[in-house]
């Protein structure tokens, strides 16, 4: 009977602890952790977790030989070695992404560094990562033709881009299909140079005519980093010949059936939606056959705070792998995640993390199958480099401005902003709104200001209004008042309405705009140009027209993000439509100051007695509060502009503290607490830190010999024996003077401290 009740106890002592997957974890980087599980199946599952709004991190698609048009699969730790190049870009791990056929095709969409790389399909369902770093799914998303702009205005039909071309079509390449286009059969190819990537859905870019190369010279064209080939065969031919010439400005126009696709800078399309806003999606996953197999599977995931990359074994090893529902049950469970999408799975699945392949692939139980690409985890850091200036010359727009939907140019106009030349950014779409942008999702305190056209137009108020802003702390999606996909806005903004020229300090949060000064309202009821300038250093926004401040608040929403010029625009008729003009841009960073370091004098440590203290300003300070005295950290002192403190004379064997708070009109950083102790060199009578002549010129007459020396001024003359003085200054004192005593500017010996 005990024996009986001991396996029942065991027994459900083994099946309590299936139940609680064992872990190991360990730190890859900052903010990035690798764990692995020990799971019930039996399943090994290994999970790279990433802090999501660490915008260091980015989440990229790497190609066998490093091109999409690529001539033969390779494995995950071999894709990874052509994109490793740390510091500047560290792959931290990386895991097989897209399901594939037969060499180069693959399944569904992808899109890597802002950039579309392979058309959708209009199947399955594709993970789409942005600039908000918020991620979402999308079912079926479709390719749609594009259009290519001409110089004199007329379009016709882009067809395909980073595919194969075929009869009586027009199709661009990108620097990230391959080094050249790849093309057979005589048609034209047009080469472009300064193209404004990135290229996403629902936007246009533009580029530069280098070259237009015909006959035999338009097959397998290089193309130019940065740049763009337009290549065209059969009947486009004839159009692209009659409307190009060398030095025109052509705009592209990439299209799909889905907006959300505008906000990706990385997708890729995998097969299964398994979690949906924290619950198993099996409404699904009925259109995936392999939903109830196990198997080894490959999942990108995310919570509120993290994103996933997580692989599961199977197949070998009595590893069982996953079904969906097991995969949902662990991705919630196990890892507190609320979306999830399968990718390709079986013998593809692999986790590669800081130089190791961490689990056992399927194929031969542990060895890597080629495979057609791979989501890398990248540590690159692109914050913004300030100061940043942009003065929209005639020569156009700095590179690294990123349109939202149009190509929006430098254009002459009149009249001129201040400090202006005559020529300024024009944002203008055909309708609706748009927006440029710089900057990173990582910025955090900045300023940034511009030169903005207010055009004062109550005449129209009727028909509608345009609304033109400069905003900051954008989360991604440029898209101000916008409630809708690919919106909505986020962001700090100065705005000015055309109909009745109201003047906003605004919050966009959803697309919902607050006005700061909505209790006391401004109204600018004359056409000028004026300057906005937004700060932002933590909580606090501060918001300026022509130098004067108009709001000054604190708000937590936006806590980083990007910068730029916005217009929206609600006239009934578009031929209203005038544009937001800017010029003089300009954007610095702003922060509470950096600490302050290296108290001096040095030497104040090893005991010299000093009047003065000072110190190496922290970066951006502007004051300095003072704190100095016995109690730790001071006694505050006030507020000065000098980096050097008189602090009067000290008490010998006191500990003195002192701490210096940098301070700027954007904080007060507190400084770190320094401390000495005020003893004196042994003959050093004038307290200048040195023992010389003047010294012994007080010693001398102070020699008593072997007679009791009653002048008080003479005490610190009886040094022997040290620690316990007798009455009388005599060769003894003398002789350890002489061993102190070491001329101007020059510090005794350790040994000579008091």
């Amino acid at each position: 009977m005990r024996s009986t009740s001991l396996w029942v106890l065991l027994a459900g002592l083994a099946a309590l602890f299936a139940t609680r997957p064992e872990v190991r974890a360990e730190e890859l980087a900052p903010g990035v952790t690798y764990s692995f599980y020990q799971a019930p199946g039996p399943n090994r599952v290994y999970v790279v977790a990433v802090d999501r709004f660490r915008a260091e991190y980015k989440l990229k698609i790497g190609w066998p030989q490093k091109k999409r048009n690529f001539t033969s699969r390779q494995t995950v730790s071999t894709i990874v070695s052509h994109y490793d190049q740390p510091p500047a870009h560290d792959v931290i791990a990386a895991v097989n992404a897209s399901f594939f056929g037969t060499t180069p095709a693959i399944t569904g969409a992808t899109a890597s560094d802002g950039e579309m790389l392979e058309q959708p399909t209009g199947s399955y369902e594709t993970f789409l990562f942005g600039d908000t770093r918020l991620p979402v799914i999308v079912e079926n998303i479709s390719h749609l033709n594009g259009t290519v702009t001409f110089a004199d205005g007329s379009t016709t039909t882009l067809h395909a881009y980073n595919k194969a071309r075929t009869a009586d079509t027009l199709v661009a390449y990108t620097p990230q299909w391959a080094s050249t286009t790849g093309t057979a059969g005589q048609g034209v190819e047009i080469i472009l140079s300064d193209v404004t990537y990135p290229m996403r859905g629902d936007k246009t870019v533009s580029g530069i005519v280098t070259a237009i190369r015909s006959g035999s010279a338009s097959v397998n064209n290089a193309i130019p980093a940065g740049g763009m080939v337009l290549s065209a065969i059969g009947a486009p031919v004839a159009t692209l010949t009659a409307k190009v010439s060398v030095g025109d400005r052509l705009a592209m126009f990439f299209d799909t059936s889905n907006a959300n696709y505008n906000n990706a800078n990385m997708a890729v399309t995998g097969a299964g939606w398994l979690l949906k806003n924290g619950a198993a999606n099996t409404a699904n996953w009925s259109k995936h056959g392999f939903a109830t197999q196990r198997h080894p599977r490959t999942v990108l995931a995310w919570n509120s705070t993290h994103l996933f990359l997580m692989v599961c074994d199977g197949r070998c090893n009595g590893i069982v792998g996953m079904t969906f529902q097991e995969l949902a049950d662990f991705l919630t469970g196990t890892l507190g995640a609320t979306d999830a999408i399968n990718l390709d799975g079986g013998g593809s699945s692999t986790m590669w993390a800081n130089g190791t392949v961490r689990n056992v692939p399927a194929d031969s139980c542990g060895t890597q199958r080629a495979v057609a690409n791979a989501v890398l985890l990248v540590r690159e850091d692109t914050a913004t480099q300030f100061p940043f200036a942009a003065p929209f010359a005639p020569t156009g727009r700095l590179p690294g401005w990123d349109d939202k939907f149009n190509y929006n140019p430098v254009k002459t106009f009149s009249p001129a902003a201040p400090s202006g030349d005559g020529y300024v950014l024009e944002v203008k779409p055909a309708s609706g709104l748009d927006s440029v942008r710089r900057g990173d999702f990582g910025d955090t305190d900045y300023a940034v200001e511009a030169d903005i056209y207010c055009e004062y137009r109550p005449d129209l108020a009727s028909n509608g209004y345009e609304r033109y802003s400069l905003f900051a702390r954008d989360s991604g999606t440029g898209a101000l008042g916008s409630t809708s996909a690919p919106g909505p806005g986020n962001c700090y903004a100065i705005t000015y309405d055309s109909d009745d020229g109201r003047l906003r300090a605004a919050r966009y949060l959803n697309g919902s705009l607050t006005d700061f000064r909505d209790s006391n309202r401004i109204y600018l009821t004359s056409t000028a140009w004026r300057r906005f300038r937004i700060e932002c250093v933590g909580s606090r926004i501060r918001y300026l027209v022509d130098g004067s401040l108009i709001a000054d608040v604190t708000d937590a929403n936006h806590p980083r993000g990007y910068f730029g010029i916005g217009y929206q625009e609600s006239f009934s008729s578009n031929s209203n439509i005038h544009g937001t003009r800017a010029d003089n841009f300009r954007a610095l960073r702003l922060a509470a100051p950096d600490k302050a370091t290296n108290p001096s004098p040095a030497d104040l440590a090893r005991g010299v007695t000093s009047t003065v203290l000072s110190w190496t300003a922290g970066a951006e300070a502007t004051s300095h509060n003072v704190y100095f005295g016995t109690v730790s950290p001071g006694v505050f002192q006030g507020n000065q502009t000098a980096t050097t403190f008189n602090i009067g004379p000290l008490e010998l064997g006191a500990t003195y503290y002192w701490r210096i708070d940098e301070v700027n009109a954007y904080g007060t950083t507190t400084g770190d607490v320094w401390s000495f102790t005020a003893q004196r060199y042994m003959g050093d009578w004038d307290n200048d830190g040195d023992v010389d002549q003047d010294d012994f010129g007080r010693f001398q007459a102070c020699l008593s010999g072997f007679a009791a020396q009653t002048d008080p001024a003479c005490e610190r003359a009886r040094i022997h024996p040290v620690g316990n003085p007798d009455a009388d200054v005599d060769s003894d004192d003398l002789a350890l003077f002489r061993n102190c005593m070491t001329g101007p500017q020059v510090s005794p010996p350790e040994t000579c401290l008091e």
